[in-house]
């Protein structure tokens, strides 16, 4: 078992293990109040029925299934949760489970974070992608017709608990969405020896030191926690261009070859980085390539939440291998590209 502390405003812990047992002696002894929402989506709850249920003895579960995919992350089903939560009596004194991935978490915690304007949040992923990076860090969120996370909060959860185990059912797709998300760690810091050959506690708890630090130092996004956005820009726009039948972890990894490109004419970056990049990705079964017409990308991006002005945030690689928040034009976004 490991643990880190998240050192933000509200203080929580998170802990990685392989044990449900954990979550019984840690986890559930946060919960204060006698009502849970447990928000899950179809697939986990296929699978893991009453897992969680079956650790809150003496407390009144209330369960909400959403659909399985990022369709769910939607206005329609952040009402119906809110007023579920409404109709059984939910009070600032209960507790919102998260119990899934991406979706169920950021849909979940943005009920959380506005339900009597805050009630106790506790995160349990399951995917690897909500592992290594969503379930930390309190970015809650669902997506507009216009772009995908539009409509959000800042709300930091009491406390995460990761379960390797649940990895064991997860589809192939789903682990390259999580690794796809893991490469860009070996980009934005320094000290990111992340062995990438076995997805264990060790792997998850350096991704998460990573964000934690980073969080810990720029909680609402004001600077060095864009950072975190390196491969997002153009990810992003490629994620809604796929209409979401491309997981976000693998956009991720295709959306860092763009920033890459943009690297190597704005710094002078060595084109060797792109390369061997592409190469390790490749070799971890990611496809890297991007078909869509990269001006429909760019017209995307200007209406990203990371639009600045008349450009857009991009974090780029320069050419001693350092990150850097740089802001472009969105006019001249492809001349860096082409």
């Amino acid at each position: 078992m490991k643990s880190l502390r998240v050192k933000t405003q509200s203080e929580y812990e998170v802990t990685i293990t392989d044990s449900l047992a954990a979550f019984t002696e840690k986890v559930s002894l946060l919960i204060k109040g006698d009502l849970v929402a447990v928000i899950t989506d179809s697939n986990v709850d296929g699978i893991y029925k009453n897992e969680i249920e079956n650790s809150l003895t003496g407390k009144k579960v209330i369960k909400f299934v959403v659909p399985a995919g990022e369709e769910s992350k939607n206005v329609e089903n952040y009402l119906k949760i809110l007023n579920g939560l409404a109709d059984n009596g939910f009070t600032r004194e209960d507790t919102v489970i998260t119990f899934g991935g991406g979706v169920v978490g950021d849909l979940g915690a943005f009920v959380a974070s506005t339900y009597m304007r805050g009630i106790k949040l506790i995160a349990v992923p399951t995917t690897l992608l909500s592992m290594v990076d969503s379930s930390v860090g309190g970015k809650t969120a669902i997506n507009l017709e216009k772009g995908k996370n539009l409509c959000g909060t800042f709300y930091q959860p009491s406390a995460v608990y990761i379960n390797t185990g649940f990895l064991k059912t997860l589809p192939k797709k789903e682990v390259l969405c999580g690794l796809g998300e893991i490469l860009k760690y070996r980009f934005i810091s320094k000290d990111a020896k992340i062995d990438i050959s076995k997805i264990d506690e060790d792997l998850i708890y350096k991704c998460l030191k990573i964000k934690a630090d980073i969080v810990s130092k720029d909680e609402k996004e004001s600077g060095k926690r864009k950072l975190l956005n390196f491969g997002h820009t153009f990810g992003h726009a490629i994620e809604k261009l796929s209409h979401f039948t491309i997981p976000h972890g693998i956009c991720v990894a295709k959306g860092i070859v763009y920033a890459l490109k943009i690297s190597e004419k704005y710094f002078g970056t060595s084109e060797k980085v792109r390369k061997d990049y592409i190469l390790t990705a490749e070799n971890l079964g990611i496809d890297v390539s991007c078909e869509y017409d990269l001006n429909e990308l760019i017209s995307l991006i200007s209406i990203d939440k990371k639009r600045s002005g008349k450009g857009a945030d991009f974090v780029l690689i320069d050419d001693k291998f350092r990150p850097e928040i740089v802001n472009i034009l969105l006019s001249e976004i492809k001349g860096y590209i082409l």
